[in-house]
């Protein structure tokens, strides 16, 4: 028992009288210690940050003793799939069917060419068409309004008489274009296109003259059967205008002809050569267009008539 160990009594507070405390008061921790009513005011925590680094500059690493340092190796191979082994087995078996079909065309053109056919003719369905201007790969010099403008080197002479402005010589060129381009291109005609002017009157500006004039213009510069296949399946119609000579000589460029035949054009060079072009059919008898003689000999303007008198030409 502590001295002076009254029941009110605290045998720390060494003798404290027991008034009450000031509501701030706060016990001593050691019971031990003398209670002075002092109180320790709270104290804060210093506040740290972590270092902040510039942005592109890598944050220092320390070392891990005893790792071994990282192994890359290297990725491995890709496998292809067999979707991929489908495909390319397919893309082989396509490449040889279509040489397959390749060659057998060529042999079928090779069986079905103009002189190993029957007097029936060529199918346009299943012969390619050849363009005629294959023969004319060389400008020929000038043109022969009595000759015609002569295609092709082959042992059968055609001579075909048109002119540009009448609608049954574009009819003529639709059913039998492709046939004569073949023939020349295997060297079995040598075709003569002879553009004359009969019918000037149908048109407002003299296109049946002046398309002649630029037909004879564009066979001089090597270009003569495109240009003549373009002029018929191009014809204006009847009693109407026609191309200007600016419309010609832009019709021309898109067929490759060039400055030769855009002057020969544009000065009316070949103006007077179709007046003696018409005058050289009228003497050999032809008073409508078109009109077509193999071997000199008249022929009817159909597509199986043609045909028929060209295979039995020798």
């Amino acid at each position: 028992m502590y001295p002076g160990g009254g029941p009110d009594q605290n045998p720390h507070d060494n003798g404290w009288s027991g008034e009450p405390r000031p509501p701030e008061y706060q016990a001593p921790q050691d019971p031990y210690l003398p209670d002075t009513g002092y109180v320790q005011p709270p104290y804060q925590q210093p506040q740290y940050q972590q270092p902040v680094y510039p942005q592109g500059y890598p944050q220092p690493g320390y070392p891990q003793p005893g790792y071994p340092p990282t192994i890359h190796y290297p990725p491995a191979p890709v496998q292809p799939s067999r979707t991929s082994q489908g495909i390319l087995v397919l893309a082989v078996a396509v490449i040889a069917v279509f040489a397959i079909v390749v060659v057998g065309g060529v042999a079928a053109w090779v069986v079905t060419r103009p002189e190993n056919r029957t007097a029936t003719g060529p199918s346009s369905t299943t012969s390619p068409s050849v363009p005629a201007s294959s023969a004319q790969a060389v400008p020929p010099g000038p043109a022969d309004p009595v000759d015609g403008l002569a295609i092709g080197s082959g042992p059968v002479r055609v001579d075909v008489y048109v002119d540009y402005q009448c609608p049954p010589c574009s009819q003529f060129e639709e059913s039998t274009g492709d046939v004569l381009a073949e023939y020349v291109s295997a060297q079995r005609v040598t075709l003569s296109i002879h553009p004359v002017a009969f019918i000037d009157d149908r048109s407002k500006n003299n296109y049946a003259t002046r398309s002649a004039a630029a037909m004879a213009c564009a066979y001089e510069q090597g270009k003569g059967a495109e240009f003549h296949s373009y002029l018929l399946r191009n014809q204006p119609a009847e009693d109407t205008a026609g191309p200007t000579d600016e419309h010609l000589i832009i019709a021309g460029n898109a067929l490759g002809l060039g400055q030769g035949f855009d002057t020969c054009v544009s000065d009316q060079q070949r103006i007077d050569w179709v007046s003696e072009a018409t005058s050289a059919a009228e003497r050999h008898g032809v008073s409508s267009v078109p009109a077509v003689y193999v071997n000199d000999r008249s022929v009817q303007t159909t597509r199986s008539s043609l045909v028929t008198a060209i295979d039995s030409a020798r």
